[in-house]
């Protein structure tokens, strides 16, 4: 054989050779491609399915983060009412105990009462025995009224005399006190416009004498006395006699003047 023919022999089965692996890869290509498609398919649905499960897991944690607040929800509703639960316990032992205290009350008041009906039986009985003796007793107590009665009569006798009696001191103190005794002031209360004097009975001062307020030699007021002790007196300050920018002060000296005396 020579080389010629083996070449083309050679070539013959190369092409077949080719055709043939061309036509298996064309059929493995058509297989490659369906298989390729049902993937696709395939693949498609899974996404699908994958989304919805996604959603269904979505919803589901959903539901299960709603039914977690209402879980908590009611625990802390639980929570609330065992709290109260014992709350009313405690209040209903504690009205238990009262209501034990109070029947414990109620048993004393009425052994008390049984015990206060027993001594008014008692004296009604004792006043029952003591009829006569009432009588007795009123008549002592009109007696005694007719006694107060005059007691009242001689004690208001008593109280004219009294007053006539300081009536005519006062007059004579006002007929001892001197023309121009002088003194001093040693308080002054703004508040209730009085001041304290230390001139008292003994230098002859008596209630509703008038002295006259000097500063240097200059008037600035007046008071009226209206209480004694021996040496200090209390007077109230004569209503508008001290004049506008002047003030009484501890220091001022005071002076009676018969002729400026009401």
């Amino acid at each position: 054989m020579s080389l010629g023919k083996i070449f083309i022999i050679g070539a013959i089965v190369l092409t077949a050779a080719a055709a043939a692996i061309g036509y298996m890869n064309r059929n493995q290509f058509a297989e490659t491609t369906k298989d390729l498609l049902v993937t696709n398919v395939t693949l498609a649905k899974t996404e699908k399915d994958l989304s919805e499960t996604k959603k269904k897991l979505r919803e589901t944690e959903e539901n299960l983060a709603a039914m977690t607040a209402d879980r908590d929800q009611w625990r802390t509703k639980a929570e609330q009412l065992e709290s109260d639960l014992g709350k009313a316990r405690a209040q209903i032992e504690e009205l238990n105990a009262q209501i034990t205290a109070k029947d414990g009350e109620i048993a004393n008041l009425k052994a008390e009462n049984e015990t206060k009906t027993k001594r008014l039986a008692e004296l009604e009985g004792d006043i029952a025995g003591t009829g006569g003796k009432l009588a007795e007793l009123n008549n002592e107590l009109q007696a005694t009224k007719t006694e107060l009665e005059n007691v009242k009569g001689i004690l208001t006798i008593a109280q004219d005399k009294v007053s006539n009696l300081s009536k005519e001191k006062e007059d004579r103190q006002k007929r001892v006190m001197r023309n121009g005794v002088e003194g001093k002031i040693l308080a002054v209360n703004p508040a209730w416009n009085f001041v304290v004097l230390n001139l008292g009975d003994k230098n002859g001062l008596a209630s509703n004498i008038e002295m006259l307020i000097k500063r240097g030699g200059q008037m600035i007021g007046k008071v009226r006395v209206t209480s004694v002790e021996p040496s200090t007196a209390v007077a109230d300050i004569v209503a508008n006699s001290v004049p506008p920018g002047f003030s009484i002060q501890p220091g001022d000296h005071v002076i009676y003047q018969e002729l400026l005396h009401d």
